[in-house]
């Protein structure tokens, strides 16, 4: 069984980090992250982006029409009003975007993909005493992936694809858990949704 709890700033004083990596293929990413708070209120936020010339694994030993690039940004709030309870709200947005590779008959063609992500996650604990914990998360999630054709059509081989899909999971999680000596003991539940849309179209 494992607790899993997100980094926080609670009681922390100002602090944060800062990496810039460099590779091969035109590849750059930059990670950032700062947390700060007292004993009752924190903040904790992290970004991070990336860049490369070769985004994904390219059919050709040459990478043709392979850039993309993706970014990601977190921030976790706590709220500790007493002792017993805390309310925290998760937000995290996140974006790829990419060219599809191309192999050598293809040098004219230009397919793309989007992806975005929305994620908002609010949630409560409840210490009932030093072994038994209440947890409540109520959670949001939306997911757009967009394929895009060249803008001219003439240009794509075998074949010309074009798609949106949209992904939204919501719902609620809860349990109990007790901690007794060697015991541990997990009771709970997940409530949850998922729409799906998708829309296509070949040629």
């Amino acid at each position: 069984i494992v607790n899993a709890v997100t980094r926080s700033g609670l009681g922390q004083k100002p602090n944060g980090s800062f990496v810039a990596q460099r590779s091969s293929f035109a590849t750059y990413s930059e990670e950032a992250t700062l947390g700060f708070g007292g004993a009752k209120v924190g903040n904790f936020l992290a970004v991070n982006a990336l860049r490369s010339g070769r985004f994904l694994d390219t059919p050709e030993f040459d990478p043709i029409h392979a850039i993309g690039n993706s970014g990601t940004v977190f921030d976790h709030f706590d709220y500790n009003p007493n002792g017993k309870d805390v309310l925290h709200l998760n937000i995290l947005g996140a974006r790829n975007w990419f060219q599809i590779p191309n192999t050598y008959d293809q040098l004219s063609q230009d397919q793309r993909q989007k992806i975005g992500t929305f994620n908002f996650a609010p949630g409560y604990q409840h210490i009932f005493n030093a072994s038994t914990l209440l947890t409540i998360n109520p959670f949001y999630r939306q997911d757009h992936v967009n394929y895009y054709p060249s803008p001219d059509i003439a240009f794509d081989t075998p074949a010309t694809i074009s798609q949106h899909r949209t992904l939204t999971n919501w719902g609620v999680k809860a349990d109990l858990a007790i901690v007794k000596g060697r015991h541990n003991f997990k009771i709970g539940t997940q409530l949850m949704q998922t729409r799906l849309h998708e829309q296509f179209g070949f040629g």
